[in-house]
């Protein structure tokens, strides 16, 4: 069993000369530097998730890594996705793994520019032979090269790509010596991914729940790029009205908009010459009910008819609430708020459906 795992990284805008490149063979990474050894994938069988969720999978995990560091999370970029998803098909369907593009003599940044993505920083980690998000992330984070491209401080943004290729062969073409020519044939990897990241001039990106695909509460952390330049910032909903300007902080808690569905977030910086930079993320919200209103409160203070009164989060009745006959009123949220003097008169019903004691 093969695996491949290479990386390619560049911290200066079109310096070729900064490019530090380094490959690892099947010998180097068995085991893994820092002692981690790859267990054996079923390389032969179909993968259960799509590629999509895979990908999404391996976005959430690099910024966990981040987080562990102190570091902001990547924001997911569909143009650097472009570049990387292209690269592994590529890899796959054509039978190399490298960092060049063996027929067409491409680099990770011309692919990148290409895309139009228009980099200041970007990098590369590519790897073939692992079979789960997991498992490719536990062999990069293992190696100090790709390592140090997943905790850069110097990238804003990523794109991932994975291809499953099931009738691969042992005719993959590799590149030892990074000269763009193949040098050797490896393989069946089954498994091609490919991570790019990146970084632009006055892009500053904010990231919802650490670039989460989706959350089931309205209460999110947002992480804004922007230290250094931005003086203040405002933010809104989809849809909504803008908040009003406050000083400028990398990390702040925000409430979605009411109801399930994907919601956005909007974000404005001003740095202190008035200039003003924009920048958005979206999350799917899916309540653990169907009703737009997190919390109900209930002002009445008699209910004498039929009714079920239901909220997301939290019903609250008003204090002296009395449910008189032939009332028949139900109250459906986790919790229930009964002010003092609640009442239920003889010939009522009151019902209370709830998940939470």
């Amino acid at each position: 069993m093969h695996y491949y795992l290479v990386l390619i990284t560049a911290l200066a805008a079109l310096m070729w000369n900064l490019v530090s490149f380094a490959q690892f063979g099947p010998d180097a990474l068995n085991p893994l530097p820092g002692g981690i050894t790859p267990q054996p994938d079923k390389l032969s069988a179909p993968t259960a998730q799509t590629p999509t969720d895979f990908e999404q999978q391996l976005v959430e995990r690099v910024n966990q890594e981040r987080e562990a560091q102190g570091l902001g999370p990547l924001k997911r970029n569909v143009l650097l996705d472009s570049s990387a998803g292209t690269h592994s098909d590529n890899m796959a369907s054509r039978d190399f793994s490298a960092h060049c593009d063996l027929d067409l003599v491409t680099s990770p940044f011309d692919r990148m520019s290409a895309a139009g993505y228009v980099w200041n920083s970007a990098g590369e980690n590519i790897a073939a032979g692992y079979a789960t998000p997991d498992s490719v992330m536990i062999a990069w984070m293992g190696s100090s090269g790709h390592r140090n491209n997943i905790l850069s401080g110097s990238y804003r943004e990523i794109g991932v790509g994975h291809t499953h290729q099931p009738a691969d062969f042992n005719n993959v073409r590799t590149d030892s010596n990074g000269d763009c020519v193949a040098d050797g044939n490896a393989g069946a990897f089954y498994h091609y991914w490919t991570q790019n990241f990146g970084r632009r001039n006055d892009v500053y990106p904010v990231v919802i729940n650490r670039e989460a695909a989706e959350t089931d509460t309205r209460g999110v952390d947002l992480y804004v790029y922007g230290a250094g330049w931005a003086a203040d910032m405002r933010l809104k909903n989809e849809n909504g009205t803008w908040s009003l300007w406050e000083s400028y902080s990398s990390n702040k808690s925000w409430s979605l908009s009411v109801g399930s569905g994907v919601k956005q977030v909007e974000v404005e910086l001003r740095n202190n010459d008035n200039t003003v930079r924009t920048a958005s993320d979206t999350i799917a919200l899916t309540l653990p009910c169907a009703v737009p209103d997190d919390q109900l409160d209930l002002p009445i203070q008699t209910i004498d008819y039929q009714q079920t009164f239901q909220a997301c989060l939290l019903i609250a009745a008003a204090s002296g609430l009395e449910i008189n006959g032939p009332g028949d009123v139900t109250f459906h949220a986790p919790r229930i708020a009964l002010g003092p003097g609640f009442k239920v008169q003889q010939g009522a019903r009151f019902t209370v459906m709830s998940d939470t004691p």
